[in-house]
This record gives structure tokens, sequence and C-alpha cells, in this order.
């Protein structure tokens, strides 16, 4: 039985999961899952606040024996698709994946994903937008963000499917819970490369990388994924690129 730690708010799902680890020492709590209605200090990749106000959102952490380093792009990968198969079985819809990890609906993001390496331990936080509204998210997202419809029941089975697939993902990436599983029981590695890849709305299309604190602006075309979960693109003078780093920001083009 996984321990599960409730919270009506707390600053972040994360933090919390690393305290646990701090004063818990000696006690095993991979496995274990952090979740809370509301949080006020939520965060993002590349340094960037997650907007986190409530409603029936799901904002939850995992804590995950270390089998492999999250900044390798497989961990959110995988866990892009977790999030994706668990929205698909709870609810029907079919969620796209923008590179990284970005899950949306209708071309608006409906989840942040960020996993976090500390030492022994992999802290992978999820916060998906359940009921919430246009007028809940401040004047800047509310173009860009968007929210899942759910009565209460089946927030409930969104909550508990996802904890299943984070899980069953988790161990294809070589981060799972105990370090002892049965990886037989999880899906392969090639079968949620594939989900992704399905799942990629960025394929064929322009976009413009934003690297570098210059934010240097660069056109190119985002061409496949690659088997660790780099973007493979091609640039206007014909060279290609497989971009592995966490700072990059990739935008679609108008």
């Amino acid at each position: 039985m996984r321990k599960v730690y409730y919270f009506d708010e707390i600053d972040s799902t994360n933090e919390e999961a690393k305290r646990l680890l701090r004063e818990r020492r000696g006690e095993n709590l991979y496995g274990a899952v952090v979740s809370a209605n509301r949080q006020t200090a939520g965060r993002g990749r590349l340094g960037r606040t997650f907007f986190s106000p409530g409603g029936d959102s799901v904002y939850v952490s995992f804590i995950l024996k270390s089998q492999a380093d999250p900044t390798e792009q497989r961990v959110t990968v995988f866990a892009s698709v977790a999030v994706c198969l668990a929205i698909e079985k709870t609810t029907g819809f079919r969620p796209g994946i923008k590179w990284v990890n970005d899950v949306l609906m209708d071309g608006k993001k409906i989840c942040g994903i960020l996993a976090e390496s500390i030492p022994n331990a992999v802290i992978l936080g999820i916060g998906v937008n359940i009921n919430l509204s246009k007028e809940d998210f401040p004047g800047d997202l509310r173009e860009s963000a968007g929210s899942l419809c759910m009565d209460r029941d089946a927030r409930a089975r969104f909550f508990d499917v996802l904890n299943e697939e984070v899980f069953l993902c988790m161990a294809a990436a070589g981060a799972d819970e105990t370090n002892e599983g049965d990886s037989s029981a999880g899906y392969e590695a090639a079968t949620l490369m594939s989900e992704y890849r399905k799942r990629s709305i960025l394929t064929g299309k322009t976009v413009i990388l934003i690297r570098g604190e210059d934010s240097l602006r660069v056109r190119a075309l985002c061409e496949d994924v690659a088997d660790d979960g780099a973007l493979i693109v091609r640039y206007d003078d014909g060279s290609t690129e497989e971009l592995r780093t966490s700072e990059i920001s990739v935008r679609l083009t108008e």
C-alpha cells in the first residue's frame, strides 16, 4: 500500500516531498504520493511558476527511487504519456503533447510536469487543471491555459488512474518506486515512445526555438522525436540538431 499525504493547501507538493525525505530519514518513502488541493508556490520548468488555484485540480508529487537522472528527457516524456493515458481512460478525450512535456487539449495547456533529482530519489510533480474557468487564471495565462471538466466521481477515478499510469510508465523510464519491482508489470519503453510520437503536436510544424540568456530566437522545422526524447529539428540552412537541453523553449509560429 502506497503512502498518500493529503494537504488542503501547501507551498509546493515537490517541496513537501523533499521535506518528508529529510525529516523521515530511515523510513522507506519510495512510492509515496504527496497531494494538495492548492499550491501557493507551484513550480514549473525553467524556473517558471505553475499557477495552482485549486478548483478540483490535481496537484501531486511522486517520490521515486532514482534509477535514472530525471534530466534525461525520457522521465518527463514518459510522465506526459502517463497523464495522457489517464485522461483518455477517464474521460475519453485524447490530449496532445508539446515537447517536452506540456499536455494540451484544444491547443490549451492543461498540465505541467516537473521532475527533480535529489540524492537517491526522483521527485516527479504533476499538476492538472480541472474545473477551472478562464476567469480563474491571471490575464497573461487566459489565452494559453485550459482545464478539464469532470464531476466529483470522475475526478476521483482520474486521480487513481493517474497514480497507476505514472508508476507503470516510470518503470520503463528507469525510475520506479522501489528499485525492486518487476519491470514486466509496466510498459515497454518503445511502446511509450510510440505513444508520445502519436501525440506530438510539433512534428511537421515550423517552430521558434528560444534559448540562452539573450533569448536568441531561431526558426526550425520539427521532424521527429528521438528514442531518448530529444526533439529532432531541421534549420533553414538544411542542418539538423537533436535538442536535449531543458534550457530551450519552443513556440509554434503563427
